[in-house]
């Protein structure tokens, strides 16, 4: 029965969203832009999950500091956010030709060394879909780590937006040899590291709470031997964006690899949090970030025992094999 619901909402979800994009890209930014907030001021009070899991977070990350009437503005400003985000997708194949007028402040950019690749991490905050083209009008190789749609419709259009606005898009799931490779020769990739993953993460604590966090960027960072730099993408008051790349991240290199993937992966997240703290109102706040996930628990678990069974037979050994 599942399946059959899925065969149907796939097709219906493809077509809304041609006809949402056909529809706005027909319109002034500006008008798309008014838009995209009408309407998700109309969800925020239609769509009781939205209330309900967003509080909860806000709850989880900032307790009795702000009260319920900050907490609820905070969350307001996050629909609004994820609204004009959706409205401003359809001109992301036409940011290479628009950036240049656009005078879209960037500032940090000489923190990059442009001597190597590395790993850029940001959050699912201010207009995310717009920060790696931004970078690859700055010069960079830039590549998209990507979680693909489950319609192939879906998946082959917004992958070809994303490949017109001069971004290169690689799944989550290949192979990272190729990666590595593209990572080494000078290429960036980057990764939206904010929400709480189902495989491949460890424990941390994110706002003070304890969850579960991607080890992507720091298994890529470590196995390439190239640095992770945090970035920001924040709407202005007057409705334009800013970009700021931050300094390199210090990662631990211990040869105990477990340890240095979670300590390097805790560094990933309060970089994070940093650059949500200072923009809440522009985060993705009804995601589901604490969400406990027992198979991850059993797997973290079992990875430890690993460990110290090694370290018990065979203390030479180095833990290079832990997460695989």
């Amino acid at each position: 029965m599942a399946g059959k619901r899925k065969s149907v909402m796939q097709p219906l979800l493809f077509y809304i969203c041609m006809f949402f994009f056909n529809f706005m890209r027909v319109l002034p930014l500006s008008v798309a832009r008014k838009s995209g907030v009408a309407l998700a001021r109309i969800a925020y009070h239609l769509v009781p999950r939205i209330k309900r899991v967003g509080m909860e977070n806000l709850d989880v990350a900032y307790g009795d500091s702000l009260d319920r009437e900050q907490k609820e503005s905070i969350l307001k400003g996050s629909v609004e956010n994820l609204g004009l985000v959706a409205v401003e997708f359809y001109y992301v194949p036409l940011l290479p030709r628009k950036l240049p007028e656009m005078n879209i402040p960037v500032k940090g950019f000489d923190n990059i060394d442009r001597s190597q690749g590395g790993i850029l991490i940001s959050a699912h905050m201010g207009n995310w879909e717009w920060l790696l083209p931004v970078g690859a009008h700055l010069g960079l190789d830039a590549i998209v780590i990507v979680r693909e749609f489950d319609d192939p419709r879906m998946n082959a259009f917004v992958d070809g937006m994303r490949r017109a606005s001069g971004i290169k898009t690689i799944p989550k799931d290949a192979a990272m040899g190729p990666l590595l490779r593209r990572l080494k020769g000078g290429a960036y990739a980057g990764l939206l590291a904010d929400q709480n993953p189902r495989e491949d993460a460890v424990p941390v604590r994110f706002f003070g709470a304890p969850t579960w966090a991607t080890i992507g960027p720091a298994i890529m960072a470590m196995r390439a031997n190239v640095p992770v730099y945090p970035v920001s993408i924040v709407r202005e008051p007057n409705g334009n964006y800013s970009v700021e790349f931050f300094q390199a991240l210090e990662l631990a290199y211990s040869g105990d690899t477990l340890t240095d993937l979670q300590t390097n992966t805790q560094r990933c997240q309060d970089a994070l949090e940093a650059i949500i703290r200072n923009h809440p109102e522009q985060w993705l706040w009804f995601h589901r970030r604490w969400k406990k996930r027992e198979r991850l628990e059993r797997e973290w678990a079992e990875r430890l025992a690993n460990r110290k069974r090694k370290n018990d037979t065979q203390p030479e050994c180095s833990a290079s094999k832990e997460i695989q």
